[in-house]
C-alpha cells in the first residue's frame, strides 16, 4: 500500500479579458474540452453535499481526465460547489488526488488574474509524477483559456487577431 503524500499546487495566469467573460468560460465545466487541450470531462449524476438540506440544489459532479506527460493521465472526480458569483468556485477532488481545488478571479490591470489552488493528498505510487502531470495540464488549460479569450476580445473590438 502506498503512503499518503501531501500536495500543494498553486498557479495563476493573466488573461487580458474582463472577469465576467472569464467567469462564464471557466464555470461552464462541461465545455472545458472545447478549449482545454488534453482534458476530458464526463458529467456524473448530481449529488447533495453531506449534511445539505433536502431543499438545496445538488452540486454538479464531473469526471475529469487531464493529460500529463505523454502517455500519462490524472484521473479525478470533481464535485463543484461553493460558487462565488462572478468570482470563482471550489471542487472536491477524488481519485489520483484527494482534496480540494479552487478557481477564483481577480480583476485588474486591464484584465483578470485566474488563480488556482489545490490542497490535497495522493496515494499514487508516483506522487511527484501526479503533481507534475496535474500542474502541466493546468498550465496548458490556463494558456488555452488566455489565448481563446484574448482572441475573442480582440475580434469583438474589431481588431485583427
Amino acid at each position: 500500500m502506498s503512503s499518503v503524500v501531501a500536495l500543494h499546487i498553486d498557479d495563476d495566469g493573466f488573461v487580458r479579458a474582463p472577469a465576467p467573460l472569464v467567469y462564464r468560460r471557466l464555470t461552464h465545466v462541461l465545455a472545458w474540452p472545447e478549449w482545454w487541450p488534453g482534458i476530458q470531462v464526463v458529467e456524473r449524476p448530481r449529488e447533495r453535499a453531506p449534511g445539505a438540506a433536502a431543499d438545496t440544489a445538488p452540486d454538479e459532479v464531473v469526471g475529469l481526465e487531464l493529460a500529463g506527460a505523454p502517455g500519462r493521465r490524472v484521473r479525478l472526480t470533481g464535485r463543484l460547489h461553493a460558487w462565488r458569483l462572478d468570482a470563482g468556485f471550489a471542487l472536491d477532488l477524488r481519485g489520483d488526488i484527494e482534496g480540494r481545488a479552487e478557481f477564483w478571479l481577480e480583476p485588474g490591470w486591464g484584465g483578470t488574474v485566474v488563480h488556482h489552488l489545490v490542497i490535497a493528498s495522493t496515494r499514487h505510487p508516483r506522487p511527484m509524477a501526479v503533481h507534475a502531470d496535474y500542474r502541466r495540464a493546468l498550465r496548458r488549460g490556463l494558456w488555452a483559456l488566455k489565448d481563446l479569450l484574448e482572441l475573442e476580445v480582440r475580434t469583438g473590438a474589431g481588431l485583427l487577431p
